[in-house]
């Protein structure tokens, strides 16, 4: 796991000093080795977090014959078994590395072998002999790769704090500031002019010549959905098989594997399974004394305790105070979401504080399973007795404030059978009115998504809202939050249930499979029963992560009127500070548009972050450009 930058130039000679402060501004990514190559009028970039082959063989950015540069990060997991196919073929290799099987597939077979790689990743790969740069990114986009272009040069990083600390001005977009976050990373954009994300399962190929880029999509998800067996033991026999054998794969390291539990199902899971593989081989190199958040108020903490105790496991416990202030610029530069989830961020800190590079998780399971609660409401609506079923649901819940809203939503969907969502205006565009930045309407629509909508249509409603969410809204969202809330701290995440032979089997389940009798994520529960204790099975309700509340206390509101009071935030010329001062000072005012001036404030917070960031840069003056190991 590691960091990546780059830097195409159209007309200019690059500039080394400038692909050596983005390396610096991401070397929390990578602060093992650095490397630096330069090519006509390309510069490449990249920090290593050493995980597989910790010699210096794995340094990059890599080649294995002069003629293709690979910088990257990710990992392959299934790169033993490229790596015997390229090696029958006639390949050499001369590391350990999963980097030099990419950039061996990749010299075999071009752009199709992106579709053998089971793994996560963004990389860049520079062709000398076409003058091309290809950047490819896994399925789902689990690992970030943001992109700037104007007139004068492309540029991309593994984060916005490396396009912010190149030497290109970066400006915000007052039209994109209230518009929904989740919406934004499922339009593969961001809140600064000219900064967008290469969206998943696409390459991007720059010709040198003559600066242009072509955008390519080289996976489509809807496209690779199996056909699924009917027989309910098959599928969990399937499922089972799938999960096992996804979570064993994610086991290949030459550094300790740390694991992690909230005592939810999934993690519940994914660490029940890690033991029982620990049995079965005693050379694992996973250590599974696990890590868990301790927060106020979280229903699932005896929960973890107790599946700890089962397995006779000692848990390291990582405090979590969802009131702290404390550095906040800095912690919502460092996940790069103005939305303060931080228990992560203190999770990953514990890790890392106790030596540890890798965490295997239990995210995803959600995103394909139906496991949220919003997910129950909507598949609800599919069933043919969907007013009954919902009432059942509520029933089972036991859960007032839900009861009380979807109760609510009853009244007004007594006739939904046959109800369809406008799913084009229920992904993007979610424009939220605003009194304090004169901004407009924008169309956020990817082609890709147009191409899916019309795909969508045949098939089943439940089906249409989860590949949705997962490929254009809230898995990006929390894609993008996991990995920048590990990766601050030099931490790499691995999640068997996002394998991608996994994840499209979850997802083609029939819905009456995912949730059922009122009960979410049914089949998996039914699946893995045998495996779990009593209390994690009978758990109802997904309990969020805590977000830090800043209306409430006053400890919080002066932090706020403190930040608006400054110079740079008053003369912003996005927003009108002087009104956001006079209506905050007016306590009926604020009580109604205190979550207006809170995203502001957030928004200027993050990168007022990524500014201190730049300005705190110091350069490695006697770093060396990285050579063909042949010269």
């Amino acid at each position: 796991m590691c960091g990546i930058n780059g830097i195409i130039y159209k007309n200019n000679k690059p500039i080394l000093s400038e692909i050596q402060k983005m390396n610096e501004s991401i070397k929390h990514r990578g602060p093992d080795d650095e490397g630096i190559f330069r090519f006509e009028n390309v510069l490449l970039g990249h920090r290593r977090l050493s995980i597989l082959d910790l010699s210096k063989k794995g340094k990059q950015p890599m080649s294995s014959d002069g003629r293709y540069w690979i910088t990257y990060n990710g990992e392959i997991y299934n790169f033993l078994e490229i790596k015997d196919q390229l090696l029958q073929l006639g390949h050499t290799f001369y590391s350990n590395t999963d980097t030099e099987v990419i950039l061996n597939a990749y010299k075999e077979w071009g752009v199709e072998s992106f579709t053998k790689f089971n793994g996560m990743w963004s990389f860049a790969i520079l062709d000398t002999q076409k003058k091309q740069v290809v950047i490819s990114r896994d399925r789902y986009g689990i690992k970030p790769c943001y992109y700037y272009l104007d007139d004068k040069k492309f540029i991309f990083s593994s984060e916005i704090k490396g396009i912010f600390c190149s030497d290109t001005k970066v400006e915000l977009n007052k039209n994109k500031i209230f518009i929904n976050v989740k919406q934004l990373e499922g339009a593969f954009t961001t809140i600064y002019n000219n900064i967008d994300i290469v969206p998943p399962g696409f390459f991007f190929t720059f010709n040198l010549q003559n600066f242009t880029i072509q955008k390519n999509r080289w996976w489509n998800g809807l496209n690779n959905l199996p056909d699924i067996n009917i027989n309910q033991k098959k599928i969990q026999e399937s499922l089972k098989e799938l999960l096992i054998d996804s979570t064993q794969k994610r086991l290949v390291s030459d550094v300790k594997i740390a694991t992690s539990l909230s005592g939810g199902v999934d993690s519940s899971i994914i660490f029940s399974i890690l033991n029982n593989l620990e049995k079965k081989n005693e050379n694992t190199i996973i250590d599974l004394n696990p890590f868990i958040v301790k927060y106020k108020n979280n229903k699932t903490f005896d929960i973890a305790l107790e599946l700890c105790s089962f397995f006779n496991k000692k848990p390291i416990i990582a405090e979590y105070d969802e009131e702290s202030i404390d550095n906040f610029a800095e912690k919502l530069s460092s996940i790069e979401l103005i939305d303060p989830y931080f228990s992560q961020f203190e999770l990953y800190r514990a890790q890392n504080k106790q030596g540890f590079k890798v965490s295997i998780d239990g995210h995803g399971a959600d995103e394909c399973l139906g496991g949220y609660i919003k997910d129950i409401q909507n598949f609800g609506l599919y069933f043919q007795n969907s007013i009954v079923d919902l009432y059942q649901t509520i029933t089972n819940l036991k859960n007032k404030d839900f009861l009380e809203k979807i109760t609510k939503q009853l009244n007004l969907l007594q006739n939904v059978y046959g109800f369809k969502i406008d799913l084009k205006n229920n992904f993007l565009n979610k424009f939220e009115h605003n009194e304090y930045i004169e901004s407009k309407k924008i169309d956020l629509l990817p082609p890709s998504l147009k191409d899916d909508l019309i795909e969508l249509d045949n098939f089943n409603f439940p089906l249409q809202v989860l590949y949705l969410s997962a490929n254009y809204g809230h898995l990006q969202w929390l894609l993008n939050k996991w990995d920048k809330a590990s990766m601050a701290h030099s931490v790499e995440i691995r999640s068997p249930f996002m394998d991608w032979r996994f994840f499209q089997y979850a997802l083609a389940l029939p819905a009456e499979l995912k949730i059922k009798d009122g009960q979410n994520k049914s089949i998996l529960r039914e699946t893995f029963k045998n495996m779990l204790i009593p209390s994690v099975l009978e758990k109802k309700i997904k309990q969020g992560l805590p977000v830090v509340d800043f209306q409430r206390s006053n400890q919080n509101i002066n932090f706020i009127n403190e930040v608006i009071n400054q110079n740079d935030f008053l003369e912003s010329n996005i927003w009108d500070g002087k009104k956001i001062v006079t209506d905050f000072n007016n306590t009926e005012i604020r009580s109604k548009k205190l979550s207006q001036m809170w995203k502001i404030v957030r928004t200027h917070l993050m990168t007022k972050g990524f500014i201190q960031k730049k300005e705190r840069l110091k350069i490695n003056n006697n770093i060396k450009e990285s050579f063909n190991k042949l010269n």
